[in-house]
């Protein structure tokens, strides 16, 4: 029998205390323009429009990748990256000269469906799944007024529909902004030069409620789609967010290879985090004297699936789907290597040489972009093999019919919808 993991850990507290502020989170960086009031409003469903498509601007050849057929698309209005929906996507549109932001839903073929505001001064959205398979978007509110002098007293989500804009749940009160991974949110420092947050909470997608506080003792790690992982009562634990059952523990990890025959007792971590905003995999650092190794488990079921060297911090990146996909340095070889799983972790996995530096920036519509070198490629989800490369643009979000939001190059930041090649490219609604 393997040897395993015998003492528990302690949750890394200074990673926990720099927990980074993501990008999407939108707290601090619309506050020159934002646009106070007295508390953030009850969300109601979004209003429903029928907005029709406006074709996209022209684009020369070659400054798409492979995937993406940019012969003709559909425009958007938003000002910040979009995220995408089984069926199309939602994004921020922050209007000019200030005035309250709004969240704006369209399907992928670039009509628009629904459109609900939100205070500007410190919001943010993630897109979660769920338990059902149902996709949402979570966005928050606040009752911050900086043109005042007021800090926010009350952060509020709430979660709808991306394809319809209506209500499901909320609103929820929550500590601060969204830091992820998934579902958890924080308080943030109150200054544009720092990123520290405070105590998180972990929501549970199904209906809002909190699964995990921080204030209550926990230390919320990592959420996907119901399942949270923690550190709570001395030991990393997984836990099924609407029950609140243990899914598993650190106690039954496999110590890896590169750790056995070394002294003392072996002591696990969680990190790094995922660089999308969340996977269905965890990577843990582990050290046993002056031996360390990385692996990577399914979060649903703790299931060790890939082992890295701790010659350097592997990347990870997921999507809503299951995929994930891990870049580090080989356990085995030494050599770098990319390994993903096209659906459920530990289903359909595979394991590739990489380039020196090659590391993964997000999973759009089955596809695995990464850079390297100054230069964006593709891979395939299905067996890792590379597709193209190129001083293309990728892809910011994307449908699971393979439309895909990108920017427009040369566009002044404006964002566009184009369709994988072979999707119809009619102009009329989905």
């Amino acid at each position: 029998m393997p040897e395993r993991f015998r003492r528990p850990s302690p949750p890394r507290r200074a990673a926990r205390a720099r927990r980074r502020l993501p990008a999407a989170a939108l707290c601090l960086l619309l506050a020159a323009t934002a646009c106070g009031r007295p508390g953030p409003a009850d969300p109601v469903d979004a209003l429903p429009l029928d907005g029709e498509p406006t074709p996209a601007p022209e684009v020369e050849p070659g400054r798409f990748p492979g995937p993406v057929d940019g012969s003709a698309g559909w425009a958007t209005p938003y000002s910040s990256e979009p995220k995408g929906s089984d069926t199309g996507f939602v994004g921020p549109v922050s209007p000019e000269g200030g005035g309250e932001l709004h969240f704006v839903g369209m399907d992928d073929r670039g009509r628009t469906r629904w459109s609900t505001e939100r205070n500007p001064s410190c919001t943010g959205f993630a897109l979660t799944r769920t338990g059902g398979g149902d996709d949402l978007v979570v966005l928050l509110d606040s009752d911050a007024a900086p043109e005042r002098g007021l800090l926010a007293t009350r952060t509020t989500v709430a979660a709808l529909d991306p394809g319809t804009g209506r209500k499901v749940w909320g609103p929820v009160e929550v500590p601060g902004t969204w830091v992820g991974p998934g579902l958890v949110f924080a308080q943030v420092a109150h200054t544009v030069m720092s990123a520290e947050t405070g105590p998180a909470v972990a929501l549970a997608a199904d209906t809002g409620h909190v699964a995990a506080d921080e204030r209550q003792g926990d230390a919320v790690l990592h959420e996907y789609q119901g399942t949270v992982l923690l550190h709570r009562d001395g030991a990393l634990r997984a836990v099924d967010a609407g029950s609140g059952r243990e899914l598993w523990d650190h106690t039954g990890l496999e110590v890896p290879a590169a750790l056995e025959g070394a002294a003392g007792e072996a002591v696990v971590s969680y990190g790094p985090r995922p660089v999308s905003d969340s996977a269905p995999v965890a990577v843990m650092a582990w050290e046993r004297g002056e031996a360390a190794a990385y692996t990577v488990h399914g979060l649903e079921d703790g299931r060790t699936l890939a082992e890295f060297s701790s010659r350097s911090e592997p990347v990870p990146v997921g999507d809503e789907h299951g995929r994930a996909a891990v870049a580090g340095t080989s356990a085995r070889s030494g050599a770098p290597v990319i390994t993903g799983w096209d659906g459920a972790p530990g289903t359909g996995g595979w394991t590739v040489e990489a380039e020196a530096g090659e590391r993964p920036v997000r999973i759009v519509s089955g596809y695995l972009y990464t850079e390297a070198g100054g230069e964006n490629r593709v891979r395939s989800m299905a067996d890792g093999a590379l597709l193209d490369s190129g001083a293309w643009e990728a892809p910011v979000a994307g449908t699971a019919g393979g439309s895909a939001a990108m920017p427009v190059p040369g566009g002044g930041g404006a964002y566009a919808l184009f369709p994988s090649p072979g999707a119809g490219r009619g102009q009329g609604g989905a």
